[in-house]
């Protein structure tokens, strides 16, 4: 069985908005080669010791995935911190679960095509944003927000 790639790095910020409060590991370029050297990988594996699922991107002139709150809060780190990484690509289907006032939307502005586009962390992004509010009323709102900005390829609160 193949080895898993593992190499340690610090957490670190993205630089442009809405990237700076983002948390991201830089992948090394030996290890996105050994990984397949695509634009875009999907990976598994632990973020010091935390499970996680991401994909390898490329931003601000490196290939990064982003570190989400809930992971570093299993691992008990935050930027600056130096973390050991274990990946491997993940082949595994990944969906994003639509609530039904964007899908709405989404048919109404025929949009679908674009939303599909999306970066997976933009579909979920734009999901959860609208899931998660409580009242039916704010994700309906949070719902007619997304046209303009799924055109746009922003991110919910992007401008």
């Amino acid at each position: 069985m193949a080895r898993m790639p593992t190499f340690r790095c610090e957490l670190v910020h993205g630089a442009k908005t809405p990237y700076d409060t983002w948390t991201f590991v830089i992948v090394p370029d030996d290890v996105r080669r050994a990984l397949g050297g695509n634009a875009r990988i999907p990976v598994r594996g632990t973020v010091a010791g935390a499970p996680i699922r991401a994909t390898i991107s490329k931003g601000e002139g490196v290939h990064r995935f982003a570190v989400t709150r809930d992971v570093q809060d299993a691992a008990g780190v935050r930027v600056g911190d130096e973390v050991e990484i274990v990946i491997e690509v993940d082949t595994a289907t990944r969906s994003v679960p639509v609530p039904s006032e964007l899908r709405e939307v989404l048919d109404a502005e025929g949009l679908w095509p674009a939303f599909e586009k999306l970066a997976p962390s933009h579909r979920r992004a734009w999901s959860e944003h609208v899931a998660e509010a409580k009242k039916p009323e704010t994700r309906s709102r949070r719902a007619s927000k997304a046209p303009d900005a799924i055109r746009a390829r922003l991110f919910p609160g992007q401008r």
